[in-house]
């Protein structure tokens, strides 16, 4: 007998070390899956989709958030269903030891799932409110760091830094109220299992009086009962897990979920390229301010082989003009048109290979000066060409655009590194 229990316990030790190490693998394929789509979908979005959105929200979606979401879905699960069919199991012994004291017993079990159940909303609607001014939090950190110089020639590092404060307290007190729901729940739990274990003794003590069932059978149903519960007990810690799970994976897939406009968009491309751009009752409100309408009934020719030339105060819409024409934004009312056809119907990476914006803030990626100037080749029949041959096409770029004595004149010439957004040069 005493060999039976020892090749069960190593039995079971081999079974749950399985299990956990099922579900860990599982949690970070999943994990790392959901990363991949999650990034995906945010590259694939259109470009009215970021203004609304922070660059350090996205940051913490990817990092902190996964790993939420991790631990929502890993080993913790294993031990979940562990504890539930715990808890059935010791059910069934109880109806076939006494099933009038069983029935008695599972109205403990309904007070505890009902509660479980109660408190667990509270702990997600908790938690997505603190997740929410974290990632404000983060953005405002991200801005700043990406910008150090402005905000120290400003001098208005302190108040920026209590704007960021005051975003991480209020995630502190929704997080706050979290932890107290959480205390409450455990606490509930306990004295639930205490005031089950109350209910049992007055209970089986009647029916013994009564001699309908004997002290083994009240034990029995007792002890198989508590043991249920109290493995159901233990699930209620890992509801913390599952709600910060749940609360933090709402936002990502509903950025996977999401359409973008671009999809929409008919893959028709013209057989010749004049270049004559008219705009035609153009009404147009950004999506960050809808209630702002920056043009209305703006109509406007640019003959082909012309220069033109906008000329307004700041806020009069030349930007937004070119915004329309590239495609970065949809106008709500009115169409812009490329030699008669509304340019919503064309292919869209079509459309802006036909173009070429100089902005006045250029965007450089945090790498060389050679690999900046590269980055135009993708997606031209030059995307595959040999090192050298690049090579020359840079340096012919650089040429062209009266950048390229400039560039020599550095340390490093064309492997001088930028930095993040250019912050080096």
């Amino acid at each position: 007998m005493a060999l039976y229990f020892v090749y069960l316990g190593i039995a079971a030790f081999f079974t749950n070390y399985i299990s956990t190490v099922g579900f860990i693998y599982t949690g970070e394929h999943i994990t790392q899956k959901l990363r991949q789509k999650y990034l995906a979908a945010i590259l694939h979005q259109n470009i009215a989709f970021f203004d609304k959105l922070g660059a350090g929200e996205i940051t913490n979606r990817i990092t902190g958030d996964m790993s939420t979401i991790q631990d929502g879905i890993s080993y913790k699960v294993g031990f979940t269903m562990s504890g539930v069919a715990t808890f059935f199991a010791a059910l069934v012994v109880g109806f076939i030891k006494n099933w009038k004291l069983t029935f008695v017993m599972i109205s403990v079990i309904i007070t505890m799932v009902v509660a479980m159940v109660g408190i667990s909303k509270l702990m997600v609607r908790f938690k997505q409110r603190s997740m929410e001014f974290s990632g404000i939090g983060a953005t405002i950190a991200e801005e700043v760091f990406s910008s150090i110089r402005n905000a120290t020639a400003l001098g208005t590092q302190e108040r920026l830094a209590q704007e960021y404060d005051g975003f991480l307290a209020k995630a502190e007190v929704w997080g706050f109220r979290m932890r107290v729901v959480m205390g409450a729940m455990l606490g509930l739990m306990i004295g639930i299992i205490l005031c089950a274990y109350a209910l049992a003794f007055w209970e089986g003590s009647r029916l013994f009086v009564d001699g309908q069932l004997t002290i083994g059978q009240i034990l029995t149903v007792l002890l198989a009962m508590m043991m249920g519960s109290g493995q159901l007990g233990q699930v209620a810690p890992h509801l913390q897990a599952f709600a910060s799970a749940s609360a933090t994976a709402g936002p990502i897939f509903s950025v996977i979920d999401r359409p973008s406009l671009e999809d929409h968009n008919d893959n028709r491309k013209l057989d010749e390229v004049r270049g004559d751009i008219e705009l035609k009752g153009i009404k147009h409100a950004y999506p960050s301010r809808p209630e702002v309408i920056v043009m209305h009934g703006v109509d406007l020719k640019i003959p082909a082989g012309k220069v033109t030339a906008l000329v307004g105060a700041s806020g009069s819409g030349k930007s937004t003009i070119v915004g329309l024409v590239e495609r970065f934004y949809s106008p709500v009312r009115g169409q812009v048109l490329l030699d008669g056809h509304d340019i919503q119907a064309l292919e869209l990476k079509w459309l802006r290979r036909q173009m070429a914006l100089v902005s006045q803030e250029p965007v450089l990626f945090g790498t060389t000066i050679f690999a900046n100037i590269a980055h135009g080749l993708i997606g031209s029949k030059f995307t595959d060409v040999t090192g050298a041959q690049k090579k020359d096409l840079v340096v012919a770029a650089a040429k062209m655009a009266n950048a390229h004595s400039f560039i020599t004149t550095l340390p490093e010439g064309y492997d001088t590194n930028v930095g993040e957004r250019g912050f080096l040069l």
